[in-house]
């Protein structure tokens, strides 16, 4: 099948998965204290792509079982699916799932990266959207929402004042559970699309087997209730909110899965779907603003610190969380040394806003770890009330805080930045910035 034209009169859909699970012995990304590759694999990973065309215009959709994805692997992606589709790269939404027991992809300072495996695993990503574009076929679509809560706000203050991982019962979270429904020509589901924010940490940093964690099982169990349908699970803004349970078993990650996907499930059961459906996509850049470095000083000290506790580690030979703490931290330091040395340093770093106008709903792409109070305040000012707000999508530039966090400080806005690759964090500005944007783009979609 050719690009999708103007020829086509009404909504049509395809969907297709395709597997990314790696080998084993490929290093998982998301836990600093893991010192070895994995042992196994407790679940497969997937690839999960829906595209969806009319006459005007046309879109794809990816849900992928992983950390995140560089920029450099959303652009190398994007281009191979307009070359084979016709569907314009910045019609595609790549979004990850952000599993913590899933292959490195080059966003975080892990040992172990293997780049073959990456660039495989990016041609898998664009082959499953080949995939769904060639099956495309008459469709309908509806949208809806639930609620369920499997989360807790994550950044727990202290009694003196400082803020760390933990639990804070009376932090915001956001209980919505966004679903979009598209029936193929028979009536029945092609593909649910199903979006809540949960940081997919249930499965922690001792596991040592591959896992798409929770947004795996949510998956999984649309899918025994519907056979031959494929589930996207979009993860929302969940920067600060973890599961209430956090490195427990896979049969936890399995119970909150089904829990999830049950309520998926049931909004899906009360829609109806239509065969016509508005579908535009837009995206917004934003400017953000970079924090100062640190002196040249600083970090020269905090190299041949790190430096030193390598040796003496080694010396010992002690494979241990210092040693890939060390070596990581060593890594940043180096970095900001090196940036020193430029003599037009990076002021800005470009954040995409992305949005998908589908039918009566519509999806926010933010990129990166976005705290929830971002995507509670897009959706309360969007036009639209089916809109569902998408973290981790289209790359991944670390946490995008808010204004106040910065101000309470903790691991989020203090240190997190150095574990990702590259050295600033961004200015407290960043909330309002994206916020705009995100609302903007909202509005504009919502006018399509």
């Amino acid at each position: 099948m050719g690009p999708i034209g103007p020829s086509m009169s009404s909504l049509q859909a395809g969907a297709a998965r395709v597997n990314i699970t790696p080998y084993v012995g490929a290093f998982l990304a998301g836990f600093g204290s893991r010192d070895r590759g994995c042992e196994g694999v407790l679940d497969e990973l997937f690839a999960r792509a829906l595209v969806l065309a009319n006459a005007e215009a046309a879109a794809a959709i990816v849900s992928c079982d992983l950390i995140g994805l560089t920029r450099d692997s959303v652009d190398t992606i994007r281009t191979q699916v307009e070359a084979v589709t016709g569907i314009p790269a910045t019609h595609v939404m790549l979004a990850c799932t952000h599993t913590h027991s899933g292959p490195t992809m080059g966003l975080l300072r892990h040992p172990g990266l293997d780049l073959e495996l990456v660039h495989v695993i990016e041609k898998k990503i664009a082959g499953a959207v080949v995939l769904a574009h060639r099956s495309v076929a008459e469709a309908a679509l509806g949208s809806g929402k639930g609620r369920a809560r499997i989360g807790i706000n994550r950044r727990e203050r202290k009694p003196d004042g400082s803020t760390s991982l933990g639990k804070n019962p009376e932090g915001p979270i956001d209980p919505d559970v966004g679903v979009l429904r598209v029936d193929g020509p028979s009536g029945e589901p092609l593909a649910l699309v199903v979006n809540h924010a949960c940081h997919p940490v249930i499965l922690g940093g001792s596991n040592y087997l591959v896992s798409a964690d929770y947004p795996g099982q949510v998956a999984a169990f649309v899918e025994s209730v519907y056979p031959g349908a494929v589930c996207l699970y979009l993860n929302g803004c969940c920067g600060n909110v973890n599961p209430t349970v956090v490195g427990s078993t896979f049969e936890e990650a399995r119970r909150a899965g089904m829990f999830l996907g049950a309520e998926a499930v049931q909004v899906a059961e009360t829609l109806r779907t239509a065969p016509e459906a508005r579908l535009a996509s837009a995206a917004r850049m934003v400017e953000a603003p970079l924090a100062p470095l640190p002196s040249a000083e600083e970090a020269r000290n905090t190299v041949e610190q790190r430096t030193r506790v390598l040796e003496e580690q080694l010396a010992r030979g002690e494979i241990s969380r210092a040693l890939y703490d060390a070596d990581w931290q060593r890594g940043w330091a180096r970095d900001v040394m090196a940036e020193y040395s430029k003599t037009d340093r990076e002021r800005a770093r470009r954040l995409e806003i992305h949005g998908l106008r589908l039918g009566d709903a519509l999806l926010i792409g933010t990129p990166g770890e976005t705290f929830v109070e971002i995507g509670l305040a897009v959706k309360a000012a969007a036009p639209l009330p089916r809109t569902f707000v998408v973290a981790y999508a289209n790359g991944n530039v670390g946490y995008i805080p808010t204004a106040r966090a910065f101000e309470e400080g903790g691991y989020e806005v203090e240190s997190a930045h150095k574990f990702y690759y590259g050295v600033y964090r961004f200015k407290p500005d960043v909330e309002r910035l994206v916020t705009e944007a995100a609302v903007g783009l909202a509005k504009e979609l919502a006018a399509a």
